[in-house]
């Protein structure tokens, strides 16, 4: 069914599908498989991923605050 639902155009998919299918149930259930089927280092980097484009909206004094809250070792002189 999946091949059928790519293959329409979207505005085409959108309104013959919308009354089939949650739109949201069918995203849970894709993310949920999608994170079955990861391994540990996909994980990981997945994870440095999200954390950095997050950390990447912060101003420096935003990042420096952080660090000093959590982790205030990384600012320390070696």
């Amino acid at each position: 069914m999946s091949m059928l639902l790519t293959s329409l155009p979207d505005k085409q998919m959108n309104t013959q599908t919308d009354k089939i299918i949650d739109r949201d149930e069918l995203q849970h259930n894709y993310v949920h498989e999608v994170i079955d089927g990861l391994d540990l280092k996909d994980c990981m980097a997945m994870l440095y991923e999200y954390l950095s484009n997050d950390m990447d909206k912060l101003t420096l004094n935003e990042l420096i605050e952080d660090v000093q809250e959590y982790y205030p070792h990384l600012l320390e002189d070696n």
